[in-house]
């Protein structure tokens, strides 16, 4: 990477108030590496300031804009889109420079690397930080513009090809190996690369090289990167007060194990701020740990999410399924044979839901409490009241303060521990139950969809797949700094990223497990969900079960309004069950 500037500046450290053409920030889906070193130009030539109340993105934009006249820093400034536009209106001189100024989007004519010497060409600009092997080719027409290099001791030399001024060289790709058994991965690659195997290929396909060359002798990667100028120090971050480390609660072994392998490769690529791990011995635990202020973020699953919400949690963002779109939709089952036509014939039947305060016991209960005044407060008790029998999954006949027919129709000859709740009240619904209240895609291997297929799909909520919960306490700055690093996790380690194999893997199976801190069905994260679902949310169901209704009332007249809102709700919501 090099520096270019007008030859009218007094020496390096007089790049106040000049005007910046820039490539801009790394913030897209497709890797660009030298977008990454922006951060070591600024290091050098601009005094960091940290304002606790502004965002670590923020605090760098505000430095740039107080140092530079004007720029034209064209394309997105962060990931969250929302947060880019706020951050374009408040520093306008950095935009002032571009071909649309009031758009300073991707597609500006001095967009990127090439974009940033177009603005130099176009004499807009005064000083500009760009790859040498792309500015080659134009330097004798920038030097008849009267343009140099500008090297890090602060001396200017004229552009030439035989000359450099490099503040930065970038390593050469490498395959890395343990000391232990570097020897014989040597060989294996050196054979492969003769025979032409598929291996050879396929590292080719991800890094364009024309050959391979040992390391002779063998290094250890920092002393390999150490021998490439500038690089290591591009790596240092200036610490930037108040401490913003983002503690990051886990409920068990496997989880830390996971967490760690995600702090490690956040650090890889500069993602900040930095994330720091910390074990709870279970969920609950580790909810309690953001209440007391031991933890910042915690990743729930929906069943989770109402306990949390009432001890004052909040989502920062959630988890979103685009594939498996039933994998967020709860519905209720009934046997093919059934007699049913709506939800309120369900009352005085045998129920099995997955657990006690699940998406789809929620559900049902939010229904029926905005029904009609005439049920009572307690979620047990108006589900005691409306169905006959019940089981529901993972309730025990030891808690004393629990209606009895909640768990009676529950019978140990069918419940298997070996399997999960959905599989569980499956069993249950075909041995004396009348309705399941389950996750439609679990579902399926259960139940052939006889609803008619012109109709919309039938279902009593769509939900995430889990949200990141942070405390309601925090301030605006934290949340979204948070929302941000999450942004990053994804952009870098989850399905969108267009690079090469990626060292991580944020969603998926982690050491053969399933469902480790993300889904494994998470394909992004999203600030919203009300923008993208059809019917009613499961962040609804939440919204409503927190607020103050009042019930425990008997009335006629909201009994009448409670079977007609059942019944519509019920032509749409019931599924059957193959015999």
């Amino acid at each position: 990477m090099i520096a270019i500037v007008k030859n009218n500046f007094d020496n390096t450290w007089v790049t106040k108030d000049k005007k910046l053409c820039y490539i801009g920030f790394e913030t897209g889906y497709k890797p660009n590496y030298q977008y990454h070193y922006t951060s070591y130009f600024e290091k050098w030539l601009i005094n960091k300031n940290c304002d606790p109340k502004k965002t670590l993105i923020e605090n760098r934009i505000a430095d740039i804009s107080y140092h530079f006249e004007s720029a034209c820093i064209a394309g997105p400034w962060t990931l969250d889109a929302a947060y880019d536009g706020i951050l374009k209106s408040k520093y306008k001189n950095l935009c002032a420079l571009c071909g649309s100024p009031s758009g300073c989007y991707e597609g500006d004519r001095f967009y990127g690397m090439q974009g940033a010497i177009s603005c130099l060409l176009e004499n807009v600009g005064e000083i500009a930080w760009l790859s040498r092997s792309i500015a080659v080719p134009y330097f004798a027409e920038m030097s008849s513009y009267g343009f140099s290099l500008l090297c890090p001791d602060g001396m200017f030399i004229p552009l030439s090809v035989n000359k450099t001024c490099t503040w930065i060289t970038e390593p050469r790709p490498t395959i890395v190996a343990r000391s232990e058994v570097a020897d014989r991965v040597l060989k294996s690659i050196t054979d492969m690369e003769r025979s032409g195997k598929a291996f050879y290929s396929i590292v080719h396909a991800s890094y364009k090289f024309s050959h391979l060359k040992n390391v002779v002798p063998a290094l250890i990667p920092e002393e390999y990167m150490r021998s490439f100028q500038g690089y290591l120090s591009s790596k240092v971050h200036s610490y930037c007060p108040p401490d913003r480390t983002v503690r990051w609660c886990v409920s068990s072994n496997i989880e830390a194990s996971k967490c760690g392998w995600i702090q490690a490769a956040a650090l890889a690529v500069d993602i900040q701020p930095k994330i720091s791990c910390i074990q709870q011995k279970d969920k609950k635990s580790a909810i309690q740990a953001i209440v007391d202020d031991r933890c910042d973020v915690y990743i729930a699953k929906p069943e989770e999410e109402l306990n949390a919400r009432s001890m004052n949690l909040t989502p920062i963002a959630h988890l979103i399924s685009n594939k498996d779109l039933e994998a967020n939709r709860f519905a209720a089952i009934v046997k093919k044979d059934a007699k049913f036509k709506n939800l309120n014939d369900l009352k005085g039947s045998n129920a099995c839901f997955t657990g006690y305060k699940s998406v789809g016991w929620n559900s049902f209960f939010t229904i029926l409490r905005n029904s009609s005044s005439r049920w009572d407060c307690s979620d047990a008790k108006a589900m005691s009241q409306f169905f006959n029998r019940s089981c529901v999954y993972g309730l025990s006949e030891m808690n004393t303060t629990i209606p009895k027919n909640l768990y009676s129709l529950c019978n140990s000859s069918f419940i298997d521990k070996s399997l999960g709740p959905e599989e569980n009240t499956f069993k249950c619904l075909m041995n004396g139950g009348d309705v399941a209240f389950v996750n439609v895609s679990a579902a399926k291997k259960y139940y052939s969809d006889e609803t008619n297929k012109s109709e919309e799909p039938c279902f009593l909520v769509e939900t995430t797949l889990g949200s990141i919960l942070a405390s309601k306490n925090i301030t605006q700055v934290r949340r979204e700094e948070i929302y941000l690093l999450f942004l990053s996790l994804d952009r870098f380690f989850g399905n969108i990223y267009d690079r090469e194999t990626a060292m991580f893997t944020l969603y998926g199976p982690y050491e053969g497990h399933s469902d480790i801190i993300f889904p494994d069905k998470t394909q992004h994260l999203q600030k919203h969900v009300d923008d993208r679902r059809r019917g009613q949310t499961y962040e609804e169901i939440l919204e409503n079960l927190q607020d103050k209704v009042i019930c425990g009332l008997s009335s006629n007249s909201s009994l009448k309004s409670s079977i007609s809102f059942l019944t519509f709700m019920i032509f749409h919501a019931i599924w059957t069950l193959s015999a």
